[in-house]
């Protein structure tokens, strides 16, 4: 079992580099929630003050010096991985959002507007039971471009991992996920329930909205008619995926083949990204498209793994190593084309539950591999003319 992260019911917090009116802003929302300072602590003094008081909380202001902020995170996560990191800012600036979440903060807050977010975030400190190394893991998968299978891919390696341990597949398509319909499944509870309530949202509340397949996957679904939304901004994408974090063993993020800040955040938080594309030029051209910009966003290379879906060895218009020259890196997997595939979908099945024999299903089990770091074998690269394909990428 955990230890528990305070003996107190009253959460210590230190506040780093804000100004007056926002210390104002802490205080009027935590009230007597938090033993408070008298003031804000200087960035340079930071690390003196945590080493000392060991917090619960560390609420860093990032206006006034947004790279100091950054630079302290991994710093005070070092000193005490226990300590919960919240950014606190007077915008909701996406690359700000993306940049704390890679530095180790935990919440994105605006005040007033995120006061109970807040507020959540000191009790919980109070009663966590552990740290980060506890987290479930984040596997975001992402589609090159419109139908290379990224749900696919999501639910039916969700369900490789099932067996052994709790997974929760979360749609992130927020125009036309498929995910319910991929598992034949009706929500009663939706994607959109969970963001009207997401001021209150907790692992226990979260039970509520998942709907459970009969292999055991879990799933956070989009609701089954469309409906008109705003975007939705990546502190609460943040939210969502921690809470799944929180509960689940593995969470599988399917994005589809959006380019959003939904899709981008879920990059940004994931433990392993699996870039999924189609074995067209148009497919490959976008996954060195969408590396490129994975790499201007700071995301590790080691954290990235591209899968060629419906790939046909014998049939295929370019080998392998004719990919990997174009897109500057290697495949780390391929999924067979299979007929079997096509069924799966139009029945709302399982691959395993339609042929768990056929070459396709053989190769989204050894995805797991992936996953959860064992070794995967991929067919021999055999360069071979390059010609037109090479292109896009001035190969």
């Amino acid at each position: 079992m955990r230890q528990a992260g305070s003996t107190s019911n009253v959460a210590s917090v230190v506040v780093i580099g804000v100004d007056p009116r926002a210390m104002g802003q802490i205080r009027e929302t935590l009230g007597t929630e938090a033993a408070l300072p008298g003031q804000s602590t200087k960035y340079e003094d930071a690390l003196g003050v945590i080493r000392k008081l060991r917090p619960d909380v560390v609420i860093a202001g990032f206006d006034q010096d947004f790279e100091e902020a950054i630079r302290l995170a991994p710093q005070i996560v070092a000193e005490n991985g226990r300590t919960r990191l919240v950014a606190l800012a007077a915008h909701a600036n996406p690359d700000h959002i993306r940049a704390a979440m890679r530095a180790g903060y935990r919440e994105f807050v605006v005040l007033p507007d995120d006061a109970e977010l807040l507020r959540q975030a000191v009790h919980e400190a109070i009663y966590q039971e552990g740290g980060d190394e506890d987290h479930g893991e984040v596997v975001t998968i992402w589609g090159s471009k419109g139908g290379a299978g990224s749900t696919f891919l999501a639910v039916n390696l969700a369900a490789e991992l099932s067996p052994v341990h709790r997974v929760c597949v979360v749609d992130l398509d927020f125009s036309m996920g498929d995910v319910a319909a991929f598992l034949d499944i009706q929500p009663t509870q939706s994607m959109s329930d969970l963001l009207r309530n997401l001021h209150k949202i907790d692992e226990r509340m979260l039970a509520g909205y998942v709907i459970v397949h009969p292999s055991k996957v879990h799933a956070l679904a989009q609701p089954t008619d469309l409906e008109q939304r705003e975007e939705v901004k990546g502190d609460t994408v943040m939210r969502i995926l921690t809470t799944v974090a929180r509960s689940y063993q593995y969470c599988i993020v399917d994005c589809g083949s959006r380019l959003d800040e939904a899709s981008l955040t879920a990059a940004t938080v994931a433990d392993r990204i699996l870039l999924v594309s189609s074995p067209d030029v148009p497919g490959i051209k976008n996954t060195w498209r969408r590396l490129q910009l994975l790499e201007r966003l700071g995301i590790e290379r080691n954290r990235i793994h591209v899968v060629i879906n419906r790939w046909d060895r014998k049939d295929a218009a370019f080998t392998l190593a004719d990919v990997e020259s174009n897109i500057q890196r290697k495949v780390d997997a391929t999924v067979s084309f299979d007929r079997a595939a096509a069924r799966s979908v139009n029945e709302g099945k399982l691959l395993r539950d339609v042929d768990k024999k056929c070459p396709a299903a053989r190769d989204i089990e050894s995805l797991v591999g992936l996953v959860t770091d064992g070794e995967i074998a991929v067919e021999k690269r055999t360069a071979g003319p390059m010609g037109w394909f090479s292109r896009f990428s001035g190969g």
